[in-house]
């Protein structure tokens, strides 16, 4: 039996649901939660030659002062968003990750669409980061006046984030829930093993591994976790930086959101549901948005030439086999990778 609606096949959608988005709420919800902050976990293309293993970024001086300037830029909008932050909306939908799957490419995608305005930034990591003001959450969105414009214009008028580390952090549901109970969720998937490799490459790119991929991805060895939410909410907290294993588990992942949202609220596609560069359909339906998207080409598709090798490849996917069983279980659909 399918979750939430209407499954079609992994690559496409796993899982669906109809009804609009609820609309804004008039003031701010009195809930607090994390700081706006970010790991830039998935801002990075990583490529040939881009990171070395002892964390020095490599890259041109336009690229790094382009991004600075980008940075200060949204800075001062920031700055002067938060002076009116309570007239500001809450988001209609958070793409919950996973990392390196494409969320970066959805969201774009996404907020190219005419009914549709961004945030301030792509990642927020407001919801797994330490207790702060809502409002502080606010300043990151458009003005309510604003969407309520872009509605009268289009017909649709919404916002949203998408924050990858939210899918594993185990304490977001709740916090995200709190906050915002009628927002859309969305995650992407990907194979767990090329997920896994392509967030080790990631990972030496920001300057967070310096180890070979056959150790750092070792299934024997897997990095140990604690309960404590403040270990999670911590910037350096190793699956924040690392967890290359453990965030291609998605069942445990999903499951916590399940537990917390109404399936009907919760989509899950596979990362090939984005290769022609629109938004999917399923999920122009699920967010209630006219189909007339233009196309947007892939986001952070980072290329690497170092895998591992054919063994631990082997191994992986026997590591992955009982988590991907669980994943078919819960979403009452096959998986599309082989493992």
């Amino acid at each position: 039996m399918g979750v939430g609606g209407t499954v079609g096949a992994i690559g496409t959608v796993l899982t669906l649901a109809a009804p609009r988005p609820s609309a804004q709420p008039a003031g701010p919800v009195p809930v607090r939660w994390p700081r706006p902050g970010s790991t830039g976990e998935d801002t990075a293309v990583v490529e040939p030659g881009s990171g070395s293993h002892d964390g020095t970024p490599r890259g041109s001086w336009r690229r790094r002062t382009a991004r600075q300037v980008d940075r200060a830029g949204r800075g001062l909008r920031l700055a002067s968003a938060r002076v009116r932050a309570r007239r500001r909306a809450l988001p209609d939908f958070v793409v919950i990750g996973a990392q390196k799957a494409g969320t970066s490419s959805l969201y774009a995608q996404l907020t190219a669409h005419p009914s549709v305005l961004p945030a301030i930034r792509k990642e927020l990591h407001f919801f797994d980061r330490r207790p702060v003001p809502l409002v502080r959450y606010q300043a990151w969105f458009p003005p309510r006046a604003a969407l309520a414009a872009l509605d009268a214009r289009t017909g649709r008028g919404i916002t949203g984030e998408a924050t990858p580390f939210y899918l594993c952090h185990p304490e977001v549901p709740t916090r995200l829930r709190a906050a915002v109970p009628d927002a859309r969720l969305i995650a992407v998937l990907r194979d767990p093993v090329e997920r896994a490799i392509s967030g080790y490459h990631h990972a030496v790119g920001k300057g967070h591994e310096d180890r070979t991929i056959e150790v750092a991805l070792d299934p024997d060895a897997v990095e140990a976790t604690v309960a404590d939410p403040a270990w999670w909410d911590a910037p350096d907290c190793p699956v924040r930086r690392r967890g290359y294993l453990i965030r291609s588990r998605y069942a445990e992942q999903l499951e916590r959101w399940f537990a917390v949202f109404p399936r009907d609220q919760v989509m899950v596609i596979g990362t090939d549901a984005l290769r022609s560069g629109r938004v999917p359909p399923a999920v122009l339906d699920f967010l209630d948005l006219p189909h007339a998207p233009d196309a947007v080409p892939d986001l952070n598709v980072g290329t690497y030439t170092t895998r591992p090798a054919t063994g631990l490849e082997a191994r992986l996917r026997e590591y992955f086999r009982p988590h991907d069983t669980r994943l078919a279980s819960l979403l009452g659909t096959e998986v599309p990778w082989s493992t």
